[in-house]
């Protein structure tokens, strides 16, 4: 594919992420295969509605090189590892999908993929070990479980979200919703309940299920989704799952009682941008709407991943180092956008 093609395909790819709440703010990352050498992927940091073409930074597959400026995604060793393992794989997506993320906490491959999945996914999607995002480690666990099934065009990594890949954006795209529909449908065996409905910003403000206010604070966000209300039921503060979660919230996600009031919820807020109130849902707070959002998405994927955990009596919460490494790097880096 030509770097010019490539490079408007992602820009593409990366909208449509945002819209189907396959990721939120700029976590997740799309690449491109250009040639036997290279592949185009996002660069770190900027958001899918910002991006330029511009932006899209061409990377060697075999040791990771790029020239200019921009920096590549932190992820670019994984999708290098996809590439690398198979010569006819051209487009690789790696999303924070709320079921599969949440399933991923398991650790465990999902096997036996009915047939009209598999045609997309394989017969297993294999789960990749821990490793901390943009490392190598991460990378090399990835590799490693899609060398033990080379059938597959998705991998679940544990704790953090999923890969998806096929031999073009649409074969990518459909393996990413694939992978939902299965991991939604093993959540609800899992737990013996049916699986609650998932919502984009958008959806959930279409069923009335979020309602906005923007204040001196920001912008907050009351949610009242089928997840956030569950994981708000039992009055306890939710441990962290997900990595993404832990750069945001730390080491938990707060309960408030059902009668708090907004003193106590802002004075909350102020540390976090999220907190539950029992029996009510959540209250989630940005700089901006769309700041606000990516806080609701990521609380209802851990929310999700603390149901299914409490549920199966499985899947561990992270470390609480890990927790704090992952909040403190993020705040650090977080902050030094803001002021750039």
């Amino acid at each position: 594919m030509e770097l010019s093609r490539a490079r408007e395909e992602i820009i593409e790819a990366g909208l449509e992420l945002v819209e189907k709440g396959l990721v939120a703010r700029t976590w997740g990352n799309i690449s491109a295969r250009i040639s036997d050498e290279e592949f185009a992927i996002t660069p770190s940091g900027k958001g899918y509605d910002s991006i330029r073409p511009e932006d899209i930074v061409p990377v060697r597959t075999d040791n990771l090189s790029f020239i200019g400026d921009i920096r590549p995604s932190s992820e670019a060793g994984v999708h290098a590892a996809i590439y690398r393992l198979h010569p006819e794989i051209n487009f690789v997506i790696h999303t924070h999908q709320s079921y599969a993320t949440a399933l991923s906490i398991l650790g465990e491959n999902i096997t036996a993929v009915p047939e009209e999945k598999a045609q997309m996914l394989g017969s297993v999607v294999p789960c990749a070990a821990y490793g901390i995002n943009g490392t190598k480690t991460l990378a090399t666990n990835v590799a490693a479980a899609e060398q033990a099934f080379l059938g597959a065009h998705a991998i679940l990594m544990k704790s953090h979200g999923a890969i998806c890949f096929g031999r073009d954006q649409d074969s990518a795209f459909r393996s990413a919703f694939a992978l939902e529909d299965l991991a939604r449908s093993r959540y609800a065996d899992i737990t013996g309940n049916t699986a609650p409905a998932i919502y984009t910003p958008d959806q959930a403000a279409a069923c009335g299920l979020i309602s906005y206010h923007t204040g001196k604070n920001g912008t907050n966000v009351f949610v009242k989704t089928p997840v956030m209300k569950l994981a708000s039921e039992a009055g306890r503060d939710i441990e962290i799952f997900i990595d993404d979660a832990a750069q945001l919230f730390g080491s938990k996600l707060r309960c408030l009682p059902e009668n708090a009031d907004q003193k106590l919820i802002f004075t909350e807020l102020k540390r976090v941008p999220a907190v539950l109130i029992r029996n009510k849902g959540a209250v989630c707070l940005g700089d901006s709407r769309s700041e606000a959002e990516a806080a609701f998405m990521v609380a209802e994927k851990n929310c999700l991943a603390a149901l299914l955990s409490h549920a199966a009596n499985k899947g561990d919460p992270l470390s609480v180092l890990l927790q704090v490494y992952e909040h403190t790097r993020y705040v650090r880096s977080y902050a030094k956008l803001k002021n750039a």
